[in-house]
């Protein structure tokens, strides 16, 4: 068996041994083990069962600047991470006049398409990360656009709806290599709760997320949605939209016990591994426990992928990397 007929087995939330996993680090943390450990191909040495390509591309500034395919201009040198933060928004108004969304740059997203289909052996997803939600926001920043849910709501039906036709573009031209899934990055959660509460993610997110997911369904393909934070209310409208991959999956935000019993047998959970408690503070040993406990609990009858809650970041000990990876190999 491959790893990705693992990860398809666990899909299908059929019990699957071992059980597959991902070891997801940001760019600083990868240098950093490939330092550390001599070795240039770590990732691909560490045995996961997941390969990934990102749809964002950005172009260099100055001062440690990039735009964006979007036009959105991000200071890397004021946040530590792969993104950095914004620095100035381009919709100053509630009105798309005078601003131009994007074509797909296809020869690039063709180019990723290609890399993928070539792993056969690996689970293929490709990210389109800031898909709805978190790219309104870059456009417009967090405080209007909420603001706007109330005050514009027609702004932000606009807004999401040309977001989405991006979206579904980029799906069409993925969807003609032998890909497994498309990945739809989009925070929505805070540590308790979601940031812009029920009512308003019903009205705004939920129709065009389902115009996503069936368009990648449509197209063979599963779909894996991303978002950090306590997102428990949503759950239930996951499933009717017939979500397959669920990340990041938080330990501390989620019962996940309950969360197994009440929707293991109809998403996957693919994280859980906690990034904000677990592997920055712990010593090793703990780290494997954690590891060993949890995948007791979500792997039961399939169903989950071992992983981080989010791409490890530069305050993890090169120690507990290890340790989280020695303990996917040695289920």
């Amino acid at each position: 068996m491959t790893r990705r007929e693992a990860v398809k087995k666990a899909l299908r939330h059929e019990d699957v041994r071992p059980v597959p996993y991902f070891l997801d680090m940001t760019g600083e943390v990868h240098r950093r083990m490939v330092r550390e450990t001599g070795d240039p191909l770590f990732f691909e040495h560490s045995g996961s069962y997941l390969a990934q390509e990102r749809n964002e591309s950005f172009t260099p500034l100055q001062d440690g600047r990039f735009r964006d395919m979007f036009g959105v201009v991000w200071d890397h040198g004021r946040q530590e991470g792969d993104f950095g933060v914004v620095r100035e928004y381009l919709l100053t108004e509630p009105s798309l006049a005078g601003y131009a969304f994007p074509e797909p740059d296809e020869a690039l997203i063709r180019r990723k398409c290609e890399r993928l289909a070539a792993q056969k052996e690996l689970y293929s997803m490709y990210i389109i990360g800031f898909s709805l939600f978190e790219r309104a926001w870059t456009l417009r920043s967090m405080p209007d656009l909420l603001c706007d849910m109330v005050l514009n709501p027609a702004f932000v039906d606009g807004l999401m709806e040309n977001i989405t036709a991006y979206n579904l573009k980029v799906v069409d031209i993925v969807s003609q290599y032998p890909i497994d899934c498309v990945f739809f990055g989009d925070d929505w959660g805070q540590q308790k709760g979601l940031i812009m509460g029920y009512p308003f993610w019903q009205r705004f997110i939920r129709p065009w997320l389902k115009r996503q997911y069936d368009h990648v369904k449509a197209r063979g393909m599963d779909v894996a949605q991303h978002s950090c934070g306590d997102c428990s209310e949503v759950f239930p409208d996951l499933v009717s939209l017939g979500l397959d991959i669920y990340n990041t999956f938080q330990p501390e935000v989620y019962d996940i016990r309950k969360f197994k019993a009440l929707y293991g047998k109809d998403i996957t959970f693919f994280g859980g591994i906690s990034t904000q408690t677990l592997l920055p503070f712990k010593n090793p040993e703990e780290v494997r426990q954690a590891v060993r406990d949890i995948t007791a609990i979500l792997s039961r009858d399939g169903g989950y992928i071992i992983a981080p809650t989010h791409a490890m970041p530069h305050d993890i000990p090169t120690e507990n990397v290890l340790a989280f990876l020695e303990a996917c190999r040695n289920q």
